[in-house]
């Protein structure tokens, strides 16, 4: 299905950080996102997630809006992956439980993301251990997994992979080439590797 955004506002407070912006994504595509710090990149993918209300605009995917697909089939369609991975109670592997009883996963085939972090060089011992004893990288890789394994229609990736080597990186980039992706990256090389087509804010 093809995400689709128009004429899209995205304000923080009283700025303005992007207005008028449109932005497709077909299947297997990625778009890339680019810009400085404060530009509006991260409101854009929560927006497009249906996380943060826009100021202006609309937003479909195939011929549905959010609001006619609803929230959380929207959310499952179009999944927003953050860059800095919050601390969660207990382990990787209880996460993977509670992600598993949504109702919107339920209905969804979904793949291993315990077999996906391990081709990107995730130890399998890493699912069995509190979150706060794995590093950035490692909790980066759990959440991007989880998120892959939904095989969501859209994967809205903020800086992915800023915590991971450079082997974990490309095969993360490896895994994601057929996915549907809005990506955002700092990094100018990542961004020439994996662009179908670049959005520049700010």
């Amino acid at each position: 299905m093809r995400l689709r955004a128009h004429g899209l506002v995205g304000r923080a407070g009283d700025r303005t950080l992007f207005d008028g912006l449109d932005l497709e994504v077909g299947e297997g595509e990625t778009v890339v996102v680019r810009g400085p710090s404060g530009c509006g990149k991260t409101l854009l993918l929560r927006a497009l997630a249906g996380l943060d209300p826009l100021a202006g605009g609309r937003v479909t995917l195939g011929d549905r809006t959010p609001e006619q697909l609803g929230m959380p089939s929207w959310r499952a369609e179009v999944t927003w992956v953050s860059q800095d991975v919050p601390g969660l109670p207990g382990t990787p592997r209880d996460f993977l439980g509670v992600v598993g009883r949504l109702a919107a996963r339920r209905a969804r085939t979904v793949d291993d993301p315990v077999a996906i972090a391990s081709s990107w060089g995730l130890a399998m011992t890493a699912w069995d251990q509190p979150w706060s004893r794995l590093s950035g990288g490692e909790r980066q890789r759990v959440h991007l997994a989880v998120a892959v394994a939904g095989r969501p229609a859209v994967l809205l990736l903020d800086e992915p992979t800023s915590a991971l080597d450079p082997e974990a990186t490309r095969a993360v980039e490896a895994t994601l080439a057929d996915r549907a992706c809005v990506w955002v990256t700092h990094d100018a090389d990542q961004a020439w590797r994996v662009a179908a087509h670049t959005v520049e804010l700010g």
